[in-house]
């Protein structure tokens, strides 16, 4: 059976401390440690070619700017600066490389319990070892807990393209975006059903969880009030674990297991 998430998360049954998993920080990892060949770059490119008219070496470095760094918002300016292309052309470049799959679009939040919320989307690379070959990441290097900062951004788009896939075939209807407020407050992904309820999910590398790690999730929870479902902190311990009324941690590969 395919995994659905979302209709997991609202099932009475699912008990945090049931869900149990093998995976921790090596087997995360080893899903990004995938060898990237320039021969797989000039085919994305050559496909980008044949379903629009594309500067190959365009694509690439378009791909390289969404890539860093990893699940970074859809900014133009930014991209087209990195990709030494005009921001005005960028768009064309990713409404390609999304057709063809290879980067999914994240989209702002929705819900009325957000506020002055930036609707621009966030972008997920369908295949996270894609992502981290064009953001200069070595496998071996991830593994150190020096990394981590450079890990949790790879985590998080493997998340968002996964419950994005999950979408499609969900038993429950439902919209993935994420949250960033101008007032400060950001959710990484945040799951919005058709009644304006919604859940809260944060992806981190800890291996355990800490009062902090749920501020922003309990910030949304207070002022959606009875809108809020719940709030997971995703992480890479293998056991989750109920943290309060309506908040729990989860491993983050309970999202496909």
């Amino acid at each position: 059976m395919a995994a659905d998430f979302v209709a997991r998360l609202g099932s009475r049954a699912t008990v945090p401390a049931e869900v149990r998993t093998t995976w921790e920080v090596p087997e995360y990892v080893g899903a990004l440690a995938r060898e990237v060949t320039d021969d797989e770059l000039r085919r994305i490119a050559r496909q980008a070619r044949a379903v629009r008219r594309t500067d190959p070496e365009r694509v690439r470095a378009v791909l390289t700017a969404l890539a860093r760094p990893p699940a970074a918002e859809l900014n133009k300016a930014r991209i087209g600066a990195e990709a030494g292309i005009p921001p005005t052309t960028v768009g064309p470049y990713v409404d390609v490389l999304v057709a063809l799959g290879v980067v999914r679009l994240i989209p702002g939040c929705r819900s009325p319990a957000a506020r002055r919320a930036i609707g621009r989307p966030q972008v997920a690379f369908e295949d996270p070892a894609l992502a981290r070959h064009l953001a200069g990441l070595g496998p071996t290097d991830l593994l150190a807990f020096s990394r981590r900062r450079q890990l949790a951004p790879l985590l998080r788009g493997m998340v968002a393209a996964e419950l994005l896939r999950q979408q499609t075939t969900s038993v429950v209807e439902h919209r993935v975006s994420h949250l960033r407020e101008r007032n400060g407050l950001e959710v990484a992904i945040v799951v919005e059903l058709p009644d304006n309820t919604l859940y809260a999910l944060e992806v981190l590398t800890a291996g355990s969880l800490r009062p902090h790690q749920f501020a922003r999730l309990e910030a949304l929870a207070r002022r959606a009030g009875a809108r809020f479902r719940g709030g997971v902190v995703l992480n890479t311990a293998t056991a989750g674990h109920r943290y309060g009324p309506r908040l729990w941690g989860l491993p983050i590969a309970s999202v496909w297991e």
